[in-house]
Order: C-alpha cells, then structure tokens, then sequence
C-alpha cells in the first residue's frame, strides 16, 4: 500500500471528524462530536473514508479465524507508528458478538431505508438482547397473523445463535461490506452510545462509529512488558471501576473523554505520526466477554462461527 493511499485515508478520516486531530489518544477535546448527525451521513459516504485504505483482497475467501485485518492490509509500517499486524493483534483479542443460524449464516434485517444489514455487537448483552427482542416480537406478529386468519410461517428466528468473531474480522468486514448490497456495522450497546452522547453533549451517533471511554493520563500493568497501558473501554461504568481500583484513595474521577475506534486504528498507522502513547494504547474487552466467547464457541460444536456470501433476511 502507498504512503499517498493511507495519507488520502487519514485526510478524509479528519475531515469526517470535527476537531483539530493530533490523535485518536491524546486529544483534549472529546472526538465524539460528529458535524454530521446519522441522517445527513450515508454510510457509504463514511465508508469511502475509511476502505480507501484496504486492498482490493475478497473477503468472501476469508474465514473468521483468520487474521482478517493484517490478510487485507499490507504489513507494513509505512511511515506509520504501527504495523498493521500489531494493530490487527490488539483489535483480535477483544471478541464481537453476532447472530448466526446453527450452520453459521448470518442474520440481515431490512431496514426503514430499504438497506440490509447485519451487526457485531460490542456485548454478549446487547447481542442477546436484541435476539430475544427479535424473536419476541416475531412470536407476536405471527400471533397476531393467525387471530387474522392470515398465512403465517415458522418465527425464521427459531434457529437463531449468538456467535462470536474477533474485532478485527468485524472491522474488516464492516468496512469492506460498505460498496456491497449486504452492510454490516459494529454495533456498540444502546447505554454505551447513551454514555458518551452524554460526555460529548451531542444528540446522535454517526452511523459507523464506536464510542471508547478513557482519562487522559492513567494508564494500567501491562502484563508482559515494563511500559504500562493506556486503556479504552466500551463502557464508561468499566473505565470508572479500573480508575477506583488504582486510585482508591481519591475522593473525585477526572473527566472521561471519549474517542472512536475507527479513528484510533487510522492514527495508529497514520504516515508521520509522532504521538508514541498510541504504542501503549489497549482497547479492554467489556466484562465477561472473553467467558462469554469461550461459551458461544462451545454452543456453536463444528460448525463455523460465521459464513460470508450466505444470509438469513428477515424483512
């Protein structure tokens, strides 16, 4: 990949953003102030911003255990702060949640914009949450269609599983899936977007971004290594327990900004970059999600956690 490709990238990443850009990390301003509200940006329009830095590689050849993001990008630092095999190394270790038929087909909802789409979820919650909401209000529907004397068929969420696939083969997924008839997005949890459209004071989320809570300057062991960490959470409540745990003797917790995952990745391999903490940045996967994982593995037997080129559509 050209040093003038991934400068094109990060060029139009700042100007989706709306603040003066040294980092995704060490910015004083909250990054999560989107200039476009989810109505005024298409995800494609986003999506231009962000493929432009990937490869042309097919993802339909790709299997989710596989290191998606380092297949699609060169490993190369490019003037960058990181290689992108590092990069890919820090987002496999946090696991995204999806919902999956038994044979590993996702499920694709058609939207009010007549858009199909399919989602990882940053929790194991949100996931089961909204598969028991999906079930639920299908069991109504077609409750409702027998009272009516209508046909009805099978609740086609019946079969329906939560599984799991590392951040990086979302990522990749989600933003190649953007020049596609078939979108995906990560899709953080309803309280976490709630969190941070409190921090930033702004009243809607972009399509396309990932909220990430940190305190500027606090930073935690880093198990393998003498640097310390500087962590980002998905959720607020987290970041706030890990601050309390290091500092118990401290009455108030300093201000929790915000940053998005996206442009954290994008600074992380920007060309020129100076700002060394992002060598030390670590995105903490939320509570329970590695047992949770481990469990939806289990559930899943033999059969792939997630098939590309096949879908379940439910209207």
């Amino acid at each position: 990949m050209s040093f003038l490709t991934l400068l094109a990238a990060f060029c139009l990443i700042i100007a989706f953003l709306d603040f003066p850009f040294t980092s995704a990390w060490s910015i004083e301003k909250p990054a999560l102030v989107p200039r476009f509200t989810r109505n005024e940006l298409s995800r494609r329009e986003w999506a231009s911003k962000f493929v432009s830095m990937l490869t042309t590689v097919s993802l339909l050849s790709r299997s989710p255990v596989q290191p998606a993001w380092a297949d699609l990008v060169k490993d190369t630092n490019d003037g960058g702060l990181m290689s992108t095999t590092n990069v890919a190394d820090m987002l496999r270790a946090v696991p995204t949640f999806t919902i999956v038929d038994a044979k590993g087909v996702p499920y694709m909802v058609v939207g009010e914009d007549a858009k199909v789409t399919g989602y990882f979820f940053s929790t194991f919650e949100e996931a089961d949450r909204i598969l028991k909401l999906a079930k639920t209000s299908a069991d109504k529907a077609i409750r409702q269609a027998k009272v009516n004397r209508e046909p009805v068929d099978e609740n086609p969420w019946v079969n329906a599983r939560i599984s799991t696939v590392p951040l990086d083969f979302a990522v990749t997924t989600a933003a190649k899936s953007m020049y596609t008839k078939s979108y995906f997005q990560v899709a953080p949890a309803v309280d976490d977007v709630d969190d941070a459209l409190a921090i930033t004071k702004t009243q809607d989320l972009a399509e396309g971004k990932v909220p990430l809570f940190y305190i500027k300057d606090f930073t935690i062991e880093n198990p393998t290594s003498l640097a310390n960490q500087s962590p980002l959470y998905f959720r607020k409540s987290e970041l706030e327990q890990a601050y309390r745990r290091a500092h118990p003797g401290e009455k108030e917790l300093p201000d929790i900004l915000v940053t998005e995952l996206f442009a954290l990745v994008l600074a992380m391999v920007k060309p020129g970059g100076t700002d060394e903490d992002l060598k030390t940045v670590v995105i903490v996967p939320p509570k329970g999600s590695s047992q949770k994982a481990k469990l939806c593995e289990k559930a899943g037997g033999k059969e792939p956690a997630f098939v590309l080129g096949q879908r379940n559509l439910v209207l």
